[in-house]
């Protein structure tokens, strides 16, 4: 793998990264802010949120699959592990954040955290 690779791949996990956090941030808002105010107004425009955000999730998962595809079974193992470590950190802060929990929420944090350390390739 050369070093352009190299960059790539990291270049492109840092945006599905950033993909998915918003993404699911995003969702997350947009529910508490729909049960907190039920008029359609804000219905609506939360809604439209969520689909943006949908959208977002979905390229994220897109290009997370398309990544898998040249590794061999035993790196696809540690990049599966690797993005659960991450989804469990994002989600784990979301819902912490929603439950008004910090103590979760610092938890979520440092899995996401843990999650986001890269391992060093092999050259």
């Amino acid at each position: 793998m050369t070093d352009q690779e190299r960059k790539e791949r990291i270049l492109t996990k840092l945006r599905n990264i950033v993909f998915l956090l918003l993404g699911i941030t995003v969702v997350f808002i947009s529910i508490a802010s729909i049960v907190s105010n039920t008029a359609f107004g804000n219905i609506v425009s939360n809604a439209l949120w969520i689909v943006l955000a949908l959208i977002l999730i979905v390229q994220a998962f897109i290009s997370i699959y398309q990544s898998f595809r040249p590794l061999a079974s035993k790196a696809k193992i540690f990049l599966l592990t690797d993005w659960a470590t991450i989804l469990l950190g994002i989600l784990l802060g979301n819902c912490a954040y929603l439950m008004k929990n910090n103590l979760w929420l610092i938890i979520g944090i440092a899995i996401f955290i843990a999650g986001c350390i890269p391992i060093k390739d092999k050259k």
